[in-house]
């Protein structure tokens, strides 16, 4: 059992202090630095593990260090081909072998546990909350996306609950932090994510992998791949597939183990080459994903441990207790075809994208075992995306991308919210709360057209700039209708069918008249987004950059307004960067150093408020809402080395602080100037290492240690009281390690591992449930604890 003394006070988790971690690291670093090498931005295997993306470079001219340097590594963060180390933005690449090895990707959040002042907590593989670099969305609505732009082979995901598909059988997986909005389009603020998989090839490989671990936990995947028809048509499948059998958490109530998980995926691709100058390659992915039982729980403020009416929560975070059904099944499939034609040095593609998400979830809405509210929530999103551009030859002095794009999307959804009466809500005790139901559904409608451009000039060898451009416009229509049903006026006829049964309801009383309400706005915006960024190359191994972007994170409504004070129309977001850094590369290319420095003036920052209404303090409100300005200013300092062939380290370090400067929550709600931005801890840190060991018969053992730091931060705008010490979250260090052995000849690899070593105890996130005179306590999100587990993979 993960047990501490006393999880609802703030002293639970180790609080680190900023100023000694970052004059440790200094001091690591400067130690690091005397004595051998790092390696900057990429987060790249060891030169001999199997995904190299290219062939090790030659080394420079010293004998003595030719035998050992870093990858160099491919990426398409500029809708090209080029070298990381030359792309003038701050970026991390994952390599796909090497996530398999580690064993990361069970989550699609997990990728951002190695960038910089970046996080993407979730609960059971579920919805990522993306977030980089303070830049993130607060609220859950599956019709709001995040401002953090997640792509899958180019394919940009509108519906973040759909950005949780697991990572398995990947080529890279690219991490862009700051506004990216010439070349990657809208609502990439924060950044943008592209995970790149595996493409088929004629030459015949796969691998397949079994893992077990804590929990009754199995995981298997698996990749073939190979020619169809000699030098025409290729083909690769690979599959996913994880189920635990026991929860990671004791229900109380039920005296039953919540939390199992089931999580199924499949991609099969065909790549065909129709001639030498035109390919074109066609993916179909599917997922079947499930959650039964409660994984949330509630914690008291009291002294004596007291919640609401009586109820007494208990303070182990592996115990949750709650006496309505949690279940969540999200079916998600979808395809997209990329044609690629050369037309001498020219190179046009076309990326086409389809993507259909299903969600159908039962909620124990309170998450204890009083019957005070019960959800149902029924949702669908279809989307479909075109991108065409057109790219001159990258060798000319002045080189360019050019495209255009269109997006579609139509969301669905139908959620209610109940309280049960006693006799069939079979709830641990009586509570106050009134019986009563409200539903509320819409369709909500998305179109969006870009054209957009960037160009590059060499002005000398070593001096060149990049300036781009994107020209944007967005149509949004919404049909909503919400109502609700007066108290002691409804009859449930049956407690598993809650939502469907009802009979009776006086849906136009007047005390509920401000709940019951349409909505039907239709809004158009246009924007231009825009970049510039020159760069000087010291030498070929170093160039420092300065780049200006300004980006635009979409409008949007509160479909989920339960109030209708709270059914606002959002303006987009705008945030102008400042970002200065150096790239660079040491030693014959052991060491790679990689530092950037940034601020961002925000304006009209999209934030979600959730709390107390000012004007009647017996009622909570949800709403969404633009906060008039705020700034950010930060940096970042990612190196990794290879000081010998039997070792590879990495180290980095963000550091951020964020301000909102002009924020009044609306009806008088009240100055929060000063207050932070989520999920935006001061520091971030990350040291990790592995050291091969050669073995007599040819094969090898690679130990492994990772350490991650996060600072303290906030999981709401506000409030951001001591008091409500539940919504924040101190300072915590994650420890993971691993031993790797692989047999002669690289095919056969076993791997034992233990993650979160010490089974720190801390929250992956939090929820407001504070009404005064009603409750004493807040949601609580406790984070798993320690995973012990082994596999084995074949690689063929």
């Amino acid at each position: 059992m993960r047990s501490s003394n006393s999880p609802a006070t703030p002293g639970h988790t180790t609080n680190l202090n900023p100023t000694l971690l970052v004059r440790a690291m200094r001091a690591a670093f400067a130690v690091t630095l005397g004595g051998c090498a790092f390696a900057g931005v990429a987060h790249a295997a060891p030169e001999d593990a199997p995904d190299a993306v290219e062939a090790p470079v030659e080394a420079a001219p010293e004998p003595a260090l030719a035998p050992v340097t870093l990858q160099t590594v491919t990426v398409t963060a500029q809708k090209r081909e080029g070298r990381a180390q030359d792309v003038p933005s701050a970026i991390t690449v994952l390599g796909g072998n090497e996530l398999l090895s580690e064993g990361v990707g069970r989550s699609a959040s997990e990728i951002l546990n190695y960038v910089p002042n970046a996080s993407a907590g979730t609960q059971q593989h579920s919805r990522p909350r993306w977030w980089i670099r303070g830049v993130g969305a607060g609220q859950q609505q599956i019709d709001f996306p995040n401002p953090v732009g997640f792509y899958r082979d180019d394919v940009y995901i509108s519906n973040s609950s759909a950005t949780g598909f697991p990572l398995f059988d990947l080529e890279r997986v690219e991490v862009l932090r700051g506004p990216q909005g010439t070349l990657w389009g809208k609502n990439t603020t924060g950044g943008a994510i592209n995970v790149v998989s595996r493409k088929p090839s004629a030459q015949t490989d796969g691998y397949f992998k079994a893992d077990y671990s804590s929990h009754d936990t199995v995981l298997l995947q698996g990749a073939i791949g190979g020619s169809i028809k000699d030098d025409v048509l290729t083909g690769r499948i690979s599959f996913h597939s994880e189920e635990q059998h026991e929860g990671n958490f004791n229900n109380v109530f039920k005296g039953t183990k919540d939390g199992e998980l089931k999580d199924n995926a499949l991609r099969a691709q065909l790549r065909a080459k129709i001639n030498r100058d035109f390919t074109a390659n066609l993916s179909v992915h599917y997922r079947d994903y499930r959650v039964d039982g409660a994984t949330t729980t509630v914690a008291s403020y009291a002294p004596n441990g007291v919640y609401r009416n009586g109820y007494v929560p208990s303070r182990d975070p592996e115990d949750v207790s709650s006496n309505a059904p949690s279940i969540q099944n999200i079916e998600q499939k979808g395809a997209n075809l990329t044609l690629e034609h050369a037309f001498g040095d020219y190179a046009l593609t076309s990326i086409t994208g389809y993507e259909d998400f299903e969600s159908d979830s039962l909620t124990d809405s309170d998450n204890s075992p009083l019957e005070i509210s019960r959800g149902r929530t029924e949702a669908r999103s279809r989307q479909f995306s075109q991108e065409l551009r057109l790219a001159s030859p990258k060798g000319d002095r002045i080189n360019w991308v050019g495209g255009l794009h269109y997006f579609r999307e139509t969301i669905d959804s139908d959620s209610s919210v109940a309280r049960l009466p006693e006799p069939i809500a079979g709830a641990f005790l009586p509570s106050t709360q009134p019986v009563g139901f409200n539903n509320t559904v819409y369709e909500h409608k998305t179109r969006s057209f870009a054209a957009f451009g960037s160009a590059t000039v060499d002005f000398t060898e070593r001096l060149l700039a990049t300036i781009g451009l994107r020209w944007t416009t967005e149509t949004k229509d919404l049909d909503l209708r919400r109502i609700q049903a007066g108290s002691n006026t409804i009859n449930f006829g049956s407690a598993d069918n809650w939502w469907n049964t009802l009979v009776g309801g006086n849906f136009g009383a007047p005390t509920v008249a401000r709940n019951n309400f349409t909505s039907n706005p239709s809004t158009t915006w246009r924007a231009w987004t825009y970049d510039f960024t020159p760069q000087y190359m010291i030498d070929e191994n170093k160039r420092v950059y300065f780049k200006y972007a300004h980006g635009i994170k979409s409008g949007g409504y509160n479909t989920s307004a339960a109030d209708v004070r709270a059914l606002n129309t959002v303006e987009p977001e705008e945030l102008d960067s400042y970002e200065v850094g150096l790239k660079s590369e040491w030693l014959g290319r052991r060491l790679n150093l990689n530092a950037n420095l940034f601020y961002y003036d925000y304006q009209k920052v999209q934030v979600n408020i959730t709390g107390i209404y000012n004007g009647d303090p017996t009622q909570t409100v949800n709403y969404l809402q633009n906060v008039d300005r705020a700034h950010v200013v930060g940096a970042e300092f990612e190196l990794e080395a290879r000081p010998t062939e039997a070792l590879h380290l990495q180290a980095s370090v963000g550091l951020l602080r964020t301000q909102f400067d002009r924020f009044e929550i609306q009806n008088g709600g009240g100055s929060r100037n000063g207050n932070e931005f989520v999920r935006s801890p001061h520091v971030t840190a990350l040291l990790a290492a592995d050291y091969k060991v050669p073995l007599a018969n040819g094969g090898r053992i690679v130990f492994g240690v990772d350490s991650h730091y996060t600072g303290k931060q906030f999981y709401f705008v506000d409030p951001q009281l001591d008091s409500r010490y539940l919504l924040n979250q101190s300072g915590y260090t994650l420890t993971n390690a691993r031993a790797i052995y692989t047999a002669p000849g690289g095919q056969h690899e076993f791997r034992v591992y233990a993650d979160n070593i010490t089974d720190k105890v801390y929250k992956n996130h939090s929820l407001t449930a504070f009404v005064p005179g009603t409750t004493n306590g807040d949601v609580v999100y406790w984070a798993p604890g320690r995973r012990v587990g082994g596999s084995y993979t074949y690689h063929f």
